[in-house]
């Protein structure tokens, strides 16, 4: 048991609470509950069998980072002397989170800004 990964302690433990599920006296909550541990338990094993495979593949992460979507830009100070912007096409740009604004309603339909 000390060289059990986590996964296998997690098992465990959700084998022991479908044990103790026959102590709900109420049939449906209990039938309900042991489904639920018993499909929870076989996602469990699913993963660890995945976890295999790439071993055996000699492949090491199991998921990869995808790149950021975009890049965060620092906030800046929205004053009354920072008007709205407009891009190329002549749309208006909101200055808080640089959206584009498509309706004229008086606020940014994204964040909320309102002009």
């Amino acid at each position: 048991m000390e060289g059990d990964s986590d996964i296998d302690l997690f098992i465990r433990h959700l084998q022991l609470e479908l044990e103790e599920t026959s102590d709900i006296l109420d049939l449906q909550a209990r039938e309900h509950r042991q489904w639920q541990i018993e499909v929870a338990i076989q996602e469990g094993l699913k993963y660890l069998n995945k976890i295999e495979e790439r071993k055996i593949l000699g492949l090491d992460a199991i998921f990869k980072e995808k790149e950021a979507v975009r890049v965060l830009r620092k906030k800046q100070k929205i004053t009354k002397s920072n008007p709205i912007n407009h891009d190329e096409e002549g749309n208006q740009i909101c200055p808080k989170c640089e959206s584009k604004i498509t309706e004229n309603l008086g606020f940014c339909e994204s964040c909320g800004f309102k002009k």
